[in-house]
């Protein structure tokens, strides 16, 4: 298994995109858009170390072998802990390397950059699969047999799930009954 399968290079470039918003906007909130001129040379000389250092972090993290359409509570997981790992990294690169001698990164610009880059990340990646499974309207397939479906736990989830993803089976669940009283009125998948 390759760390970076050729396809998923759009996926890396897409991220390299995020982590410079993420740089940039965290300068420019930390200092209410007005970044004094020594910080903003820090910024300048610290965008290309971000952007190498958060992307081989993210290659490393394994990132990049998942297809976006279905990513998971485990996938979010694995996001996170890149970008926290990501910025403590260039955090600690900064720091050592000091490039603006007089002038480290500000707290705020650090705590700032996870913070965006963190709902970026996690954010694009939600946004694909909530294009993917985006429900289709149902006057498109008016000749669906209405489902009721019996038993509301994990097996009764994957089926509402699945009908749901694949209209062209030509069922429509309309509910689902369960002896368990504390599944009553509760809603699953919409």
């Amino acid at each position: 298994m390759t760390l970076l399968p050729r396809h998923r290079l759009l996926h890396v470039a897409i991220d390299a995109a995020l982590v410079a918003v993420a740089w940039y906007a965290a300068f420019q909130l930390r200092f209410d858009g007005d970044v004094p001129r020594p910080y903003e040379r820090l910024f300048e000389k610290t965008l290309l170390l971000v952007l190498g250092v958060k992307a081989v972090v993210f290659v490393l993290a394994g990132l990049y072998p998942h297809w976006w359409r279905y990513v998971s509570i485990r996938d979010m997981w694995s996001a996170a802990r890149a970008v926290t790992i990501a910025s403590l990294v260039v955090l600690l690169a900064i720091y050592v390397w000091n490039p603006v001698p007089g002038f480290r990164v500000p707290s705020g610009v650090v705590v700032i950059d996870w913070l965006i880059l963190l709902a970026l990340v996690a954010g694009t990646r939600l946004l694909a699969r909530t294009i993917v499974e985006r429900p289709v309207p149902r006057s498109m397939f008016a000749a669906d047999k209405d489902v009721l479906i019996v038993g509301a736990g994990d097996a009764g989830q994957l089926i509402v799930k699945e009908m749901l993803r694949n209209p062209k089976l030509g069922y429509m669940p309309i509910g689902l009954v369960d002896d368990d009283a504390r599944k009553r009125n509760m809603r699953l998948h919409g």
